[in-house]
């Protein structure tokens, strides 16, 4: 409780609303959220100066009449219950502004929902709702509208007869057309369609003139109209997983867009003009056709996020080189085979992702792009660890997974603020010690090498919490990494040789999940009782015929598998 006015009781497991609250009648705002009350009682009529309402996340199943004596609400949240319809008696809510009621078992509304006039936000997502009654229409302050994953197939009139919505969201219906009408809300500001089965925007949609933000992910979309650049506000246009085999060169006539997401088309090229959206700061094309970027987005000197992933992508063009304010570039998945030059002088990258592409080599050039945090160069054909990447000072995470990489080179030590280091399914022949040297170092992935010892300046690395090291070519177990205090999580899977678990295992107080499944392990130490702080044990396709009663001592302990024993 804050106050003699409000109530909060969020969370707090009730199956009923105490009586110290039905009795206080000066209550103003009531927070029940996440309990477990089945019902609301008559008296709860008696808070009549009760202003806000929330019971988000209970086990409600219909709503008493009594609560239309609460005349004096604003707000009422409801959402996530079991609701399964409103009563009439909703019509009292004369000063109700806000409504909330998504996420139940609604199927319709009732006519005298219209009588609401000083309502200004409906939620209704994810219910069971197909169509809207006539007298929503009288709702003439209502100014956002969520109609998200219900069962629509096809739009009320009634919508497009409330002059002040600002935001109208339909995604997850089974609307397959959009009526002309859809062009009367001269107000609307935000607009989302995505997942449902529209195939054409009616001309009439281009003239919402105020329009900031249009989603339309995941239908049947082919194009745009020449009328696009009608919308001379557009900030955010987003238009993933449609049918789109180009785009209208008029997108380019709207100079306010700042995101534009073309994911998941069928794109073998982007606008000639894309250089005319001045404003733009993130462009999405992942999962197209596209050859080549064009040199254009260079003049683009707010672009910040680019992301192009799984393209076919054979280079970047040199004239990228200008595109210097670019902080996080995603270029995975294409078919380049060198390192692009244009990224030596993209001096504000944070964030590189060349995943999945024929990379044989780091040139030196990647010095220069010293403020890198994240750099990504797996499943590539790099034959070794680059002693230029130890010179990004700034890297926190390092994925070098799936190459052919052999060693490491002596100055890794100078990565003094990497924290996950990847370096499984490459091709070591032993533990690198320079990676002892890494003091930061909270994760490190080995897993799928041939590596056979552990060094015992393993025990150098203060800050290690996750280590795996699955699947290389351990006789015994390393005994070495129970010197690691600060190890939380350990993964030695798929070693098949492993028969034996030293004691020294059970003097790592911080391990929470330990795998040692898929080996020819016998026995569990007597004393892992003492491992306090352990969760998960996977254990499974071993030799191990039973547990040691000291198990029971681990009071924290949620998961044991022992499967295929």
């Amino acid at each position: 409780m804050l106050s003699e006015m409000v109530f909060n009781l969020n969370g707090k497991q009730l199956t009923e609303i105490p009586q110290e609250v039905l009795t206080s009648a000066d209550v103003k705002c009531l927070q029940l959220n996440n309990n477990s009350i089945k019902e609301l009682p008559k008296n709860l009529q008696c808070l009549l100066k009760l202003e806000i309402l929330s019971m988000e996340g209970n086990v409600l199943k219909c709503l008493p009449p009594e609560m239309g004596h609460l005349s004096q609400l604003q707000a009422l949240n409801l959402s996530h219950n079991l609701i399964t319809s409103l009563p009439d008696d909703i019509s009292r809510f004369r000063h109700i502004r806000q409504l909330f009621v998504s996420h139940n078992q609604l199927t319709q509304l009732p006519s005298c929902i219209g009588s609401l006039t000083t309502l200004q936000v409906l939620g209704l997502s994810g219910n069971h709702v197909k169509t809207l009654p006539e007298s929503m229409s009288n709702l003439k302050n209502l100014h956002v509208l969520n109609l998200d994953f219900n069962q629509m197939s096809t739009l009320p009139k009634c919508i497009f007869r409330l002059p002040q919505l600002v935001k109208l969201c339909l995604c997850g219906n089974q609307i397959k057309n959009l009526p002309k009408e859809i062009g009367d809300l001269k107000n609307l500001r935000e607009l989302s369609l995505s997942k449902n089965q529209i195939a054409f925007l009616p001309v009439q949609l281009y003239n919402l003139t105020n329009l900031e933000e249009l989603i339309i992910d995941d239908n049947r979309l082919t194009g745009l109209s020449d009328k696009i650049e009608r919308l001379q506000q557009l900030k955010v246009l987003s238009v993933a997983n449609n049918l789109f085999r180009y785009i209208n060169d008029k997108l380019c006539g709207c100079p306010c867009i700042k995101t534009l997401n073309l994911t998941g088309n069928q794109l073998c090229c982007l606008p000639e003009k894309i250089h005319k959206l001045t404003n733009l700061v993130e462009l999405h094309a992942d999962r197209n056709a596209l050859e080549v970027l064009p040199e254009q987005l260079a003049l683009l000197k707010h672009l910040s996020v680019v992301s192009c992933g799984d393209n076919h992508l054979l280079y970047l063009p040199v004239e990228l080189n200008n595109c210097s304010q670019i902080t996080k570039l995603d270029l995975s998945g294409n078919q380049l085979d060198e390192f692009p030059q244009a990224l030596s002088t993209m001096f504000s990258l944070l964030h590189l992702n060349l995943n999945r592409n024929e990379i044989y080599d780091i040139p030196e050039t990647i010095i220069y792009n010293s403020n890198l945090k994240f750099l990504e160069i797996s499943e590539n054909k790099l034959q070794e660890f680059s002693g230029y990447i130890c010179a990004l000072h700034h890297l926190t995470y390092l994925d070098l997974s799936k190459n052919e990489i052999q060693g490491v080179p002596p100055n890794v030590s100078d990565m003094m603020s990497l924290c996950d280091l990847l370096l499984h399914c490459n091709k070591l022949t032993g533990f690198p010690p320079e990676l002892c040297s890494l003091q930061s170092l909270q994760r490190l992935n080995l897993l799928g090498n041939q590596i056979p010892s552990v060094p015992l300046q393993i025990c150098q690395l203060k800050s290690l919490k996750e280590l795996d090291l699955s699947d290389n070519n351990f006789k015994v177990f390393p005994r070495e990494v129970c010197s690691i205090v600060t190890l939380e999580t350990l993964h030695i899977r798929h070693g098949m040789k492993i028969t034996h678990l030293p004691d020294e295992l059970c003097t790592m107080n911080n391990l929470k999940n330990l795998d040692i499944s898929d080996n020819a392990v016998r026995t569990i130490p007597e004393n892992i009782g003492g491992m306090r702080n352990l969760v998960n044990i996977t254990a499974s396709n071993n030799q191990v015929s039973c547990l040691p009663a000291s198990v029971s001592a681990i009071e924290g302990l949620r998961h044991i598998n022992l499967n295929g024993m």
